[in-house]
């Protein structure tokens, strides 16, 4: 039998390559819009920051980059990297910030907004045929069991001792 230990380092192990396939088709779905995973969680960001473009009616005027950053956990700086990067392909567009003259807001365009929903999209029918003929209940508990497993983790401050 195994122990506690071992299977705790199985569904470490488990969880991670799970992780990784999932990225990589992931990853798939992007390429196939000429993203990568990160450029699109950029993009993602954008929209969730305000940053809808002609479209947008909340007249806030676009996402902030240390917005866009905030959201992604990630620096100013490389937020400014992957919005110049997505400014090159037509997905974003950039405009002085009215409230900061130093600063800029982003906005997507339209090619970028339909990229978004479309490699999004694609993501999810990826993900969803990797379940094909899991029963839900398994599922479900699979999934209570991750987020008890991520509660732990996170409750549990084990100190290493050499």
């Amino acid at each position: 039998m195994t122990d506690r230990a071992e299977l705790a380092l199985l569904l470490g192990n488990a969880i991670g390559g799970a992780h990784a396939a999932l990225a990589r088709s992931g990853d798939r779905a992007f390429r196939a819009y000429g993203l990568s995973r990160r450029a699109h969680g950029v993009l993602a960001a954008i929209d969730e920051a305000g940053g809808r473009g002609e479209d947008d009616r909340s007249g806030d005027g676009g996402a902030r980059p240390k917005d866009v950053a905030a959201v992604l956990g990630i620096s100013r700086p490389a937020a400014t990297t992957f919005i110049q990067r997505l400014e090159a392909k037509g997905m974003v567009e950039t405009t002085p910030d009215p409230d900061d003259d130093r600063g800029v807001r982003v906005t997507l365009t339209r090619r970028g907004f339909e990229v978004l929903l479309r490699a999004g999209q694609l993501e999810r029918r990826l993900a969803a045929r990797s379940i094909e003929g899991v029963p839900a209940s398994v599922i479900s508990r699979t999934v209570h069991l991750l987020e008890e497993f991520k509660r732990r983790l996170n409750e549990k401050q084990i100190s290493v001792v050499p």
